[in-house]
């Protein structure tokens, strides 16, 4: 059964109003809209329904004239208080000096102020990350081992799609399963076999013996952890 396509001439999206399709091929449909102020612009039908694109421009560079006639002088974004205005850039973006709550004075796009983008002069980002690694540390390392690495999945460009496992051509064209697991930085052969299932098991068997007490073990560390 040949699937209907939807059509989606007239449907309005944000200021845009679809006028034709102008495109079609095996990856996208493209198409004609209108803008609410006058001008006509060609739209993935992707982005129209997903909202990335509801103007022909218009409205981003209304946003930046705004930002850039705004006086923002004293305003306070996050950690961040103006100071005074800086220089515009090659895209007619106004930029502000503005003292960090830590000291330091760093330029910001007036817009990456408005929308909440930048809030310190980078030392928030490093504080979030010094938080996260106490926390990772306090509450996901056992005996130097990052417990959630040991679940993870096998990586996309892994050929049989199980972890751990991969496959080793020979010389006469012939192929084996190569089984292998790494903890604490070493990685140990765990055999080659003739069929996946063998290397597979011999995979689940590796990682009862190297990583199972690992994520055990931080299941009895948060439960005494709990008790305290």
């Amino acid at each position: 059964m040949v699937r209907k396509l939807i059509d989606i001439t007239g449907e309005r999206y944000g200021r845009l109003t679809v006028i034709k399709e102008i495109e079609r091929n095996r990856y996208t449909r493209r198409w004609l809209c209108r803008c609410d102020c006058g001008n006509e612009v060609p739209v993935t039908m992707s982005n129209l329904r997903n909202g990335h694109t509801t103007s022909c421009g218009c409205a981003q560079r209304e946003r930046t004239s705004e930002a850039n006639l705004d006086d923002m002088t004293g305003k306070r974004f996050g950690k961040l208080t103006v100071i005074r205005r800086g220089e515009t850039d090659k895209q007619r973006h106004v930029h502000w000096i503005c003292r960090c709550d830590c000291g330091e004075e760093t330029s910001v796009d007036a817009l990456n102020l408005r929308n909440g983008t930048t809030k310190s002069c980078g030392c928030l980002r490093e504080e979030n990350g010094v938080v996260m690694q106490t926390y990772n540390e306090e509450n996901l390392r056992i005996d130097g081992v990052m417990t959630p690495t040991l679940k993870r999945k096998a990586r996309r460009d892994n050929e049989t799609g199980i972890k751990g496992v991969s496959i080793r051509r020979k010389k006469d064209g012939s192929e084996v399963y190569r089984a292998t697991i790494r903890v604490k930085g070493k990685t140990y052969y765990l055999g080659e076999y003739a069929t996946i299932e063998a290397a597979t098991a011999a995979r689940r068997a590796g990682e009862q013996r190297y990583h199972a007490p690992y994520i055990e073990a931080l299941g009895e560390w948060k439960n005494n952890d709990d008790k305290r």
